[in-house]
């Protein structure tokens, strides 16, 4: 069985397997350089890496860092998603490691969708036909250290771009609280930090090289294609295959963190002091036990100042919960599921009390501090809606009024914020945003999120596109993004065929595309400007 995925994604990350019985087989798996390791199922088996089961499906497991591995008994291969929300089978993807070959496989394939590192929960990667995977697209190619500026491959990750821009002292500009995500495709489904002058990640972005779906290439600078630059991002990766970005970063911090613990009632009275006097902020609230923790990160002029200050120095990443506090919280779940809810609520506390002893103050360098949920994740379904700052107060009181008398079907969700862009599909276009991130596991997670958009449909939310887009009405996105019919409109001149869209993508552009007919303002020069002579339109209707 030939996996993708880094061996050391199976071993650094106590990963667990399991399968039925020791048939006679092997398991290859393939690192990012190409290079193969040949490990027997039996071998495993006996050094207790890999423990028998008996499931029906007689498949073997394997729990990786992005998502699993099955290998079923028909000997068909498939890769979920980190959520287990999404699978594919292995057959699919293509993992090219160069431009050239991008271009072969754009220009010889129907229907592609590129993937990174799995992460999202929505079904993006599903193709009908292949998947590109850019995970060995992974040259930082370049830094410009006076315009800080790097140029670099789509497949980098985030930690290895923050591990070496950190030489030059310079960061990324806004991380996620997680780094495995390719840069690219972190850019694409519209990633996001938590801090309120700060914007999301696609706003840093000074140029695309993309292989539109006609097999040529196209670069797409903000100055010089201001139309199709604002639609390239979040999009999901409709427009083709972006092999390299040129992005802009900042100077490297170090940030002194504190966690607390506040009533779940007094989130609502400190939260705009919170987020305008703070540069990184995030709540996460409990509301089985009425509790919230909050946590800040500022900078600081060195570690030295932050430890005279009572900081713990910290080396390397801090994670917002431990091994033995995520044991906990699926004690907790596991506990709900057989309704003894008394119990999972004391197990709830212990974890906070854990978290506040480890994290209640300390100092380390900006990546290591902000990756909070970099390990010991619980895979989980999302939906995390964006409203505007302007109405955290109504918002928040709803969310919390609602959850005095109905119980959560999971531990917590969380709150943060972010600054305003111009981006055509960005949650936050023309607003500063708040998002609440509601989680559930993925079994129970579609009518959970139900309840949530159509308690909050009164405020104008916006859903993070790569959370999945369940339960929502097209007329409903479309009155919340006032220029979703430039968007359409550059979609349909760059691929009018859907090379790039999977079924479900299709279902939704067509719906979009419906509901925005003669809505679209795209002036003669902008479409001038999307089809330039290098894009050949006419010849991505033409190919197949």
């Amino acid at each position: 069985i030939q996996t993708f995925f880094d061996k050391a994604y199976c071993t650094a990350f106590q990963s667990q397997f399991s399968c039925t019985t020791p048939v006679k087989m092997s398991i290859q798996l393939s690192n990012m350089k190409g290079s193969l390791s040949t490990v027997s199922l039996t071998s495993l088996i006996e050094s207790g890496d890999i423990k028998e089961t008996n499931n029906l499906d007689e498949s073997v497991t394997v729990r990786i860092r992005t998502g699993l591995v099955r290998a079923h008994s028909k000997r068909q291969v498939c890769v979920t998603n980190w959520a287990e929300t999404v699978e594919a089978t292995v057959d699919q993807f293509r993992y090219p490691s160069s431009t050239n070959a991008v271009i072969e496989l754009v220009k010889n394939n129907k229907k592609i969708r590129c993937s990174g590192a799995l992460h999202s929960c929505a079904p993006l990667i599903e193709s009908q036909g292949i998947i590109l995977s850019l995970t060995k697209l992974d040259r930082i190619i370049s830094i410009d250290t006076d315009r800080r500026v790097v140029r670099m491959e789509a497949g980098v990750r985030m930690h290895d771009l923050c591990t070496y821009l950190s030489e030059y002292d310079l960061a990324v500009g806004t991380l996620g609280t997680i780094d495995w995500q390719t840069i690219c495709g972190a850019v694409m489904t519209g990633t996001h930090g938590g801090g309120l002058t700060i914007p999301s990640l696609h706003d840093f972005v000074r140029s695309y090289t993309l292989v539109l779906p006609n097999g040529t290439l196209k670069k797409v600078e903000k100055e010089t294609s201001p139309t199709l630059f604002r639609a390239m991002a979040p999009s999901m990766g409709l427009f083709g295959a972006v092999v390299e970005m040129e992005m802009a970063v900042v100077p490297l911090e170090i940030l002194e963190a504190r966690l607390f613990v506040v009533p779940m009632d007094d989130v609502i009275q400190c939260f705009d002091s919170l987020m305008k006097r703070n540069k990184y902020a995030r709540v996460v609230v409990y509301p089985t036990i009425k509790k919230a923790t909050i946590w800040t990160a500022n900078p600081v002029a060195s570690r030295e100042a932050a430890v005279a200050n009572g900081a713990t120095n910290n080396v390397g990443y801090t994670n917002f919960r431990n091994e033995e506090e995520k044991n906990m919280l699926e004690s907790f779940l596991d506990l709900c599921n057989d309704n003894e809810f008394e119990r999972a609520d004391e197990v709830l506390e212990c974890v906070l009390e854990s978290q506040i002893s480890r994290l209640n103050h300390y100092v380390g360098q900006y990546n290591h501090v902000l990756c909070l949920e970099r390990n010991n994740g619980i895979p989980h379904a999302d939906i995390e809606m964006n409203f505007s700052y302007e109405k955290y107060r109504e918002v928040l009181k709803t969310v919390f009024n609602y959850y005095k008398t109905n119980r959560l079907p999971y531990y917590n969700f969380e709150i943060r914020t972010t600054n305003q862009d111009d981006a055509f599909l960005s949650c936050c276009q023309s607003r500063r945003g708040m998002w609440i991130d509601f989680q559930a596991k993925a079994s129970i997670s579609n009518n959970f999120f139900k309840v949530m958009t159509s308690l909050l449909k009164q405020y104008g939310y916006r859903k993070h596109w790569a959370k999945g887009m369940d339960n929502s009405d097209p007329r409903y996105i479309v009155d919340q993004f006032p220029d979703i019919a430039k968007f359409i409109e550059a979609v349909k001149l760059i691929d009018p065929m859907g090379k790039f869209r999977n079924d479900d993508g299709e279902s939704w552009f067509k719906a979009l595309d419906r509901l925005t007919a003669g809505d679209c303002t795209t002036k003669a020069t902008e479409r001038s400007e999307i089809l330039t002579k290098e894009t050949v339109g006419q010849e991505c209707c033409l190919q197949f």
